[in-house]
């Protein structure tokens, strides 16, 4: 919510329901109503084609605010291709917008009414924007995911190599290869270094 002295004036409220493949997005104006929701693929065109649709309703990008749920991480490319195009971004709590839902007595939950909900939420509370975590984080957060998967196939490849010298009789030269890998695994997961 707003707590400063300089409250923004919002032209157009967009409330953005994300799912991993698409997104369900509704718009509303001061005093209006919710729009029909429409369904966003998840992929640059599908962000292009919802930038298009909300320079077409005329209000600049600074006067849109975007509420959106954190979703996993399937919110944050649309999230931050909003930002660098200029629009207010709010991203919130699962939670918050439950609450919210609930406090306005909505039973029914589609995918449609949460974009709905959202873009109400967004026009009433008008939470505080977001703004993108600098470059480096996403590049740190993919190093690290990258590490933990080659952990992860190290482990896998020095259980099977366990599993293969518990055998009576090893094919010569049939271990080597994995205890190789293994070693491989090591020097990689720790950044080229042994």
């Amino acid at each position: 919510m707003q707590t400063d002295q300089t409250v923004l004036t919002y032209t157009l409220f967009v409330g953005v329901d994300i799912a991993a493949q698409t997104a369900m997005v509704a718009t509303q104006r001061p005093g209006a109503r919710a729009s029909r929701s429409f369904t966003l693929e998840q992929t640059p065109e599908g962000y292009t084609s919802l930038l298009h649709q909300l320079q077409a309703t005329g209000s600049v990008p600074g006067q849109v605010l975007v509420v959106m749920e954190a979703t996993g991480s399937y919110w944050i490319s649309l999230a931050t291709r909003l930002v660098h195009e200029g629009f207010a971004v709010s991203v919130i709590n699962p939670a918050q917008a439950h609450h919210f839902a609930k406090a306005l007595l909505k039973r029914a939950k589609t995918d449609a009414i949460d974009a709905q909900t959202l873009a109400q939420l967004a026009m009433i509370l008008q939470p505080e924007p977001w703004t993108p975590p600098p470059q480096i984080y996403y590049a740190l957060q993919q190093r690290l995911a990258q590490r933990d998967d080659l952990l992860n196939l190290r482990q896998q490849v020095r259980n099977q190599l366990h599993a293969l010298v518990q055998h009576p009789e090893v094919i010569g030269g049939g271990a080597r290869p994995y205890g190789e890998f293994v070693g491989d695994l090591r020097v990689s997961a720790h950044g080229g270094r042994k």
